[in-house]
């Protein structure tokens, strides 16, 4: 993944994008992350990539930098995803970027977010990478209301 906007899938990304989604289907809360996904990442890409609202959100946070981070921490045991990048705390990417996906989402996007989001920030203050958080929803270890 480059520091674009954009998902470029190159072929270790997609390898990387194929392990994870073998590793949530084999748990019914993993299947249900797996389904939002599925359901609202044509729909977020659309938006952070071309919204010019939800774009400079993304980039001025430094999301791409983020993602980065994220993605490397699920492959090295003892590698933790970022928590700050030039200033920008991971805290605060989450809640601007959601702030900006409810603005210009459709109507099931928000709901999602609103049934997620407290998860999610749960999830990226307790946890230290995506080894962890894939640990965490193997031994369903996270709780969805």
């Amino acid at each position: 993944m480059n520091g674009s906007n954009h998902l470029n899938k190159t072929p270790l990304l997609q390898r990387r994008l194929e392990y994870y989604e073998d590793q949530l289907d084999e748990t019914a809360l993993g299947r249900e992350v797996l389904s939002v996904i599925e359901k609202h990442a044509a729909e977020v890409l659309q938006l952070v990539n071309y919204n010019r609202s939800v774009l400079v959100v993304w980039n001025r946070n430094k999301g791409p930098a983020f993602i980065k981070s994220f993605m490397d921490s699920g492959f090295e045991e003892d590698l933790s995803f970022t928590r700050e990048v030039e200033g920008v705390k991971l805290e605060k990417l989450l809640l601007l970027i959601s702030e900006a996906l409810m603005d210009y989402g459709s109507v099931e996007l928000k709901k999602s977010i609103g049934k997620y989001a407290p998860i999610v920030f749960k999830i990226a203050a307790t946890a230290n990478s995506l080894t962890e958080i894939m640990r965490m929803i193997k031994q369903d270890a996270i709780q969805v209301n």
